[in-house]
């Protein structure tokens, strides 16, 4: 019976990641296309056609990428199951065989069970403060227009004249985790994760006109007789994320050191241009080490990759995560992680550093997480949990706060 549930949850949510509508609007457009669809074109005072570009949109393409690479990455809580079931002689029957509930958003070496089953769902909301260490909403990122060379500066000073674009941006992204995990022998779990997510987006920009050329006839200006203009643009997306699907298997089971191996599955559910997914299978192996509870302390230390089908969609990535899990009492387990990712021959560069810049953002991203899981009730479990930003590479939020349940068969 177990297994026929964990099969048609398989079948529910490979189905809806297929079949979830999304927005016809494109949120990969939002950005490149702010000031125009290919730069701004002013008015003069003298005949000629006033057309600023912006190095072909090579900033706004670099600051439109960048978001993508994180926002379409999103840290998942761990699918695997927080109870633990073991067989056991003195009353003849499976009973729970731990009191800590394990990590959230890392994983321990101990599975769940043969035939225990779980399901998980979880909601946690990013809307994120800065890219590149740039606050995304004081106009700290900044793009430059130059213009068009039409003629020699001599002949022509007013190409001189440069457009300063400030950008602020506002994105609010609610992710939802639907996830099951089944234990298919006792050191053998499979599980799998379905993220939905809504995200909007708002877009200002604040065009001014830095006038470098002699006063006068060559000044430019915007079809409003003034030096500056301001640009909105918005939009919204629903749908599913990519589909991650999941084993552990563990190959050491001693007192007090437990190891095992894992291997991720990221399938291509998610639609790119709407920020949802990263458009290639990305495999992530990972081992897996986690001590049984001493004093009510578990530690546990994840290592792994994840290993792109296509590096010119998603990056080559090592990660790592290290942290503890404390049964408090026996209700309620404690857990604080560092979760670490490192790109792999990184090529992105920074956003917002000016038209000639070539300068290569960072690569390493470090998270704190902290969280709590509390047994409310018999095999159902209750999880909160933040991530806070130990550094200001990529797109980071100061907290992204998620809450969750699992219960358990």
């Amino acid at each position: 019976m177990p297994g026929s549930k964990f099969a048609a949850v398989l079948i529910f949510l490979a189905v809806n990641s297929i079949a979830s509508p999304g927005s016809a609007a494109s949120l990969s457009d939002l950005v490149v296309t702010l000031f125009g669809a290919d730069g701004i074109r002013l008015e003069s005072g003298i005949a000629h056609e006033a057309h600023f570009r912006l190095s072909a949109q090579e900033q706004l393409t670099t600051i439109n990428d960048s978001i993508r690479s994180q926002l379409s990455y999103y840290p998942l809580p761990s699918p695997a199951g927080s109870f633990i079931f073991r067989f056991d002689p003195a009353v003849g029957a499976i009973t729970r065989a731990s009191d800590n509930f394990g990590p959230i958003y890392s994983q321990r070496a101990e599975t769940t069970g043969k035939g225990a089953i779980t399901f998980g769902l979880s909601f946690s909301r990013f809307t994120p403060d800065t890219l590149d260490g740039k606050n995304l909403d004081d106009g700290s990122l900044q793009v430059t227009f130059l213009h068009e060379p039409t003629c020699p500066v001599e002949v022509c000073p007013f190409i001189t004249d440069t457009i300063n674009g400030k950008i602020q941006i506002g994105i609010t992204s609610n992710v939802t985790v639907l996830s099951a995990t089944y234990g298919l022998l006792d050191n053998l779990d499979l599980s799998i994760a379905l993220p939905i997510i809504q995200t909007d987006m708002k877009l200002t920009g604040q065009a001014t006109i830095i006038h470098r050329s002699a006063s006068g006839e060559f000044n430019h200006f915007f079809e409003n007789g003034t030096d500056s203009k301001t640009f909105h643009s918005s939009g919204s997306s629903w749908g599913p994320g990519d589909l991650v699907l999941r084993g552990k298997y563990n190959f050491l089971n001693t007192d007090p050191v437990l190891l095992a191996a894992g291997l991720d599955v990221q399938l291509p559910s998610g639609s790119t241009a709407n920020f949802r997914g990263v458009g290639t299978p990305v495999i992530s192996p990972v081992f897996i080490a986690s001590t049984l509870p001493f004093a009510g302390v578990s530690p546990h230390a994840n290592v792994g990759f994840h290993l792109s089908g296509d590096t010119g969609k998603f990056n080559n990535e090592f990660y790592w995560n290290l942290g503890a899990d404390w049964s408090v009492f026996r209700p309620v387990t404690v857990v604080v992680d560092f979760l670490g990712r490192q790109v792999l021959n990184n090529t992105r560069l920074k956003a917002g550093e000016g038209p000639d810049s070539t300068e290569i953002a960072g690569s390493t991203l470090v998270n704190a997480s902290l969280g709590v899981k509390v047994n409310v009730w018999k095999n159902v479990l209750g999880i909160a949990n933040v991530l806070l930003p130990l550094n200001k590479v990529g797109l980071r939020d100061n907290a992204t706060w998620m809450v969750g349940a699992e219960i358990a068969f």
